[in-house]
């Protein structure tokens, strides 16, 4: 894990507001987000920008049913033409054969747009996403009845199309000489280990680890989000360098795990802190209250033993999720009360 980017509870987000406005929304990301930016994903402005279906442009076999809006895999003919032309342009190993679209992403063409015009100063790195192999296959259903994730083969060209896609926005992000991290997106985890996901943790930490090497190989930093409770041990045990998760709702669970927080620490490690609700009760919770919150879990951890100058290093704030679902005026106060807690705990810490 790389350890030089002192993160000093700088704001960052999960990506998805609920805005149909591209400028306004993506105002609303640089205003609030003054050291770390990233793109928005706007569902309600189209559906192609839905997280499991934004990325799955040159997956072979797609099927998508904008009437029903629906996705799925047809397998129920030959699949070997289509899997064939897939890993011919992966072995290319060219990010630019796996582009986002704009009509998939117009949120990451925007942010480009406002980084090649000005790059403010405050600036200290900038996010990428991807939807994580995990979430994406879980998501999926062949239309020969089983999910994605249960077939060795889909979900291998699933893992390699997503660590291009992760690529492809290293290569956009990293021409503005800032640290890069790029998150991998795993709602989906929430049900590792109940009867809704049979499948083991080697898979998961192998598919997780491809994503994350792509990335760490040219230099970025990886991230990876889940708005729920899961195993965090395992995935603190895979390569990733940034844990996302919901301090908001799920602190008690996620600290129970801080043996293995501390190892990961110490390794070189950050955690993000989404410590924002992004459900509503976002209407009831005022800045003080989310600040004493945080500063709890913190003290838990310093007295566990992790040094207080080791957490401020490693520590960001964001949102507990992505703000699509919420409404606008909601979603400005996740992305406000985000930057003030940023703000605050430069200034305790």
């Amino acid at each position: 894990m790389s350890n030089t980017f002192n993160a000093n509870f700088a704001a960052t987000a999960i990506g998805s507001l609920p805005h149909v406005d591209i400028e306004c929304a993506t105002d609303l990301m640089f205003e609030t987000l003054r050291e770390i930016p990233c793109w928005v994903q706007l569902p309600k402005y189209d559906r192609r920008e839905d997280m499991c279906i934004q990325y799955t442009e040159g997956l072979p076999c797609i099927k998508i049913d904008a009437e029903k809006k629906t996705v799925s895999i047809d397998d129920t003919y030959d699949t070997a033409a289509g899997l064939e032309k897939f890993y011919e342009a992966y072995l290319k190993n060219d990010p630019d054969l796996f582009q986002i679209s704009r009509a998939c992403s117009v949120g990451f063409y925007a942010m480009l747009k406002r980084l090649d015009q000005s790059l403010p100063a405050s600036l200290r790195a900038v996010k990428g996403h991807v939807v994580g192999p995990v979430t994406l296959a879980g998501s999926l259903k062949l239309d020969s009845g089983i999910l994605a994730l249960y077939s060795d083969e889909f979900f291998d060209v699933i893992v390699k199309l997503l660590s291009m896609k992760a690529y492809w926005q290293f290569t956009k992000l990293a021409r503005y000489k800032l640290p890069v991290l790029m998150f991998v997106d795993e709602p989906y985890l929430t049900s590792f280990g109940s009867s809704f996901m049979n499948i083991s943790r080697e898979k998961v930490i192998g598919a997780l680890n491809e994503l994350y090497e792509g990335i760490q190989s040219h230099g970025g930093l990886t991230g990876s989000h889940c708005c729920g409770n899961t195993d965090w041990a395992m995935l603190m045990e895979s390569k990733v360098d940034i844990v996302s998760f919901d301090a908001y709702e799920f602190m008690d669970k996620y600290l129970m795990y801080w043996r293995e927080i501390i190892a990961f620490m110490k390794r070189g490690g950050y955690l993000a802190w989404g410590i924002v609700p992004t459900s509503a009760k976002i209407a009831d919770v005022s800045l003080e209250d989310l600040v004493k919150r945080l500063e709890e879990g913190i003290q838990f951890l310093v007295n566990k033993g992790l040094p207080k100058t080791l957490i401020k290093e490693r520590s960001m704030v964001t949102p507990s999720c992505g703000a699509g679902t919420l409404t606008i005026e909601e979603a400005e106060k996740v992305m406000r009360l985000t930057r003030e807690i940023s703000v605050v705990m430069k200034e305790k810490m």
